[in-house]
């Protein structure tokens, strides 16, 4: 049975209404994303989410968990379990601010930054696979037009 198919049935389903509405399609590539993600980095034990917080941590050292969680629009304790669970796995260490004892800054142990960096090389081949109906140019206009969607 294809997707657009009812079950038990040769039918197929009229499905142009929600071809043709963004938040829809959206959420459906998403969802296969995460679901060829969750396969491909099993081994690693990375999650989208850990993946995306260790990035951000990578490439801004000393950033604050508040910054983590508004730039992934995750809850402040969701974040927080993730960051304890990487903490306590020696991925990540809490550092307090030098310019504000109350502040945290996080950092990647050399544990965390190893495992990123071999995530980030799985990636590569990951995000090439899923985006392969689209060519290169359509690859780049793609992301050009997420992040108009959504400026970060």
């Amino acid at each position: 049975m294809r997707a657009n198919q009812q079950p038990g049935s040769k039918k197929t389903l009229n499905l142009t209404a929600l071809q043709n509405t963004p938040g829809f399609m959206i959420r459906l590539v998403q969802l296969k994303f995460f679901e060829g993600f969750y396969e491909h980095f099993a081994e690693m034990g990375v999650t989208p989410a850990s993946f995306s917080i260790l990035a951000l941590i990578r490439d801004n050292p000393g950033i604050p968990p508040s910054t983590v969680a508004s730039l992934l629009r995750l809850r402040l304790p969701n974040l927080i379990k993730m960051l304890n669970e990487l903490e306590s796995s020696g991925i990540i260490k809490r550092n307090r601010s030098k310019a504000d004892r109350r502040a945290v800054e996080l950092a990647l142990t050399p544990k965390g930054a190893k495992l990123i960096q071999e995530a980030a090389k799985v990636s590569e081949p990951y995000e090439r696979r899923m985006l392969a109906p689209l060519s290169e140019a359509e690859q780049d206009t793609l992301i050009k037009m997420l992040n108009r969607i959504l400026p970060l």
